[in-house]
């Protein structure tokens, strides 16, 4: 299922189809286009934000971020923890309405879980170190265990991320996979392999119990796509994108 454009206030941004069907949940992914405000200007980086989370009829009290350190920590956000000292994490669980929840990519995977059943929703950021650790069949676990999730109940959308075509790493990484998750095929272990990150994590949820037709994966190279979203395998030194997720 395609992933649509949108735009509202002035901003563009991502989301998914699937997810655009639940009238009581939105979602979003920012772009490359909408983030134009210097990245060497603070003010207007925070104006961005307070724009996009805006789309949203949100503000940035109102929206949890975590200081995202590649690792597999899965934060419950029941109380919202804003600041300058944000929580080390990089998923992060809720089942409180009004309360977003945000991530921040530049290839990285963004994996927005939702739970219709028990009104439950997770927003994850997994770069290599995060999928290799199972940050996403982590925060399906918690899910489960906070709330009483059912895999089978719930539906996943896995946004722009580098994709294989871009993605390429020494075999020494292709190794770090197959001996933590043998059960998966990673590719062959040549001189320059690629490693697509998305589909790892597609093919963790549905190892959880995720029906294959209830994951929406955008199939969209950040890197590749350089006109919409920033890439840092591309770029090095560059901007970074929102993947946000909140209940009405």
């Amino acid at each position: 299922m395609a992933w649509q454009l949108q735009e509202s206030n002035g901003i563009k941004y991502c989301r998914s189809k699937m997810l655009a069907a639940f009238p009581w949940l939105q979602q979003g992914f920012s772009t490359r286009c909408s983030a134009s405000a210097a990245l060497e200007d603070p003010q207007a980086a925070q104006e961005y934000r307070r724009r996009f989370f805006d789309i949203f009829q949100l503000t940035p009290e109102q929206t949890q971020l975590a200081k995202q350190v590649h690792g597999d920590t899965v934060l419950l956000v029941e109380e919202l923890q804003p600041g300058d000292e944000l929580p080390e994490a990089d998923a992060m669980i809720t089942n409180r309405p009004g309360v977003g929840l945000a991530t921040i990519h530049a290839d990285c995977v963004p994996v927005v879980l939702v739970d219709p059943v028990h009104r439950v929703i997770a927003a994850v950021h997994a770069g290599w170190k995060g999928t290799l650790a199972g940050i996403v069949r982590k925060t399906v676990a918690r899910m489960e265990t906070e709330y009483g999730s059912v895999p089978e109940e719930c539906f996943a959308a896995i946004g722009p991320a580098i994709g294989s075509c871009c993605y390429r790493v020494p075999p020494e990484r292709i190794a770090l996979f197959t001996e933590k998750w043998p059960e998966f095929d990673f590719g062959p272990s040549q001189q320059e392999s690629t490693l697509d990150l998305a589909l790892i994590n597609q093919k963790f949820l549905e190892n959880c119990g995720y029906v294959p037709e209830q994951i929406d994966n955008a199939r969209l190279c950040t890197a590749c796509h350089h006109t919409e979203f920033y890439s840092f395998r591309r770029e090095q030194a560059t901007g970074r994108m929102l993947s946000l997720v909140v209940m009405k």
